[in-house]
């Protein structure tokens, strides 16, 4: 009988545990609603400017806002992030991995682009947007980051407050001047993308974890 009794409190514990799936910007239903892809991308290295996050959010019937803070987790760089669903009053916090030179405290400059038939984008940089790159991008203001708290939030530490916000201006991007390149006697290949430096992975990264 006690057997039966722990296996019965095992299964429903068990069950009460996944009772909630975790949600994940990847465009399927999770706990009955729909949350849209979410593609986070780091690029920048490719013209010798400090490396910046665009946020490619495939909703455009219903927009998504979104507010990023820079900090550290584990001792990397990552940015806590507050996606607003505002159309259905619903706040979802993660993070990921963010550029090397996004230290906590690094203003951030944010800018919209509503243009694409497919998707809006949401660019994060460290550095002012240079005029000219692009021809429909608006600058963006951030909503206020709010702690979440559904059970599989991943909130910014308490106590942290919030970056400052930079008002966007015309300005040169903060570009790194190039590294001496290794003398041609060594045998050692030229290092592509200038002189950022390599301590990051300038690939596409996990939409949370």
């Amino acid at each position: 009988m006690k057997t039966l009794l722990y296996s019965v409190l095992a299964f429903t514990i068990g069950t009460s545990a996944l009772a909630k799936e975790f949600e994940r910007f990847d465009g399927q239903f999770y706990n009955g609603q729909h949350y849209p892809l979410v593609d986070n991308i780091e690029w920048g290295e490719q013209d010798k400017e400090l490396p910046h996050m665009e946020f490619h959010i495939h909703s455009k019937g219903k927009q998504v806002d979104v507010a990023v803070v820079p900090g550290d987790k584990g001792g990397k760089p990552v940015f806590y992030i507050m996606y607003d669903l505002k159309f259905r009053n619903e706040r979802i916090c993660r993070h990921i991995l963010a550029p090397a030179q996004f230290k906590e405290g690094t203003k951030v400059y944010a800018y919209r682009d509503n243009s694409d038939p497919d998707y809006d984008n949401i660019y994060f940089y460290s550095f002012p947007w240079v005029k000219g790159k692009g021809k429909n991008v608006a600058d963006y203001t951030m909503p206020n980051y709010e702690r979440c708290t559904d059970e599989h939030a991943s909130n910014m530490p308490e106590g942290k407050g919030t970056a400052p916000l930079a008002t966007p201006a015309p300005a040169a991007p903060a570009a790194l001047p190039e590294k001496p390149r290794a003398p041609a006697s060594e045998g050692l290949p030229p290092r592509e993308g200038g002189g950022v430096p390599i301590d990051y992975d300038n690939t596409a990264v996990p939409f949370s974890f």
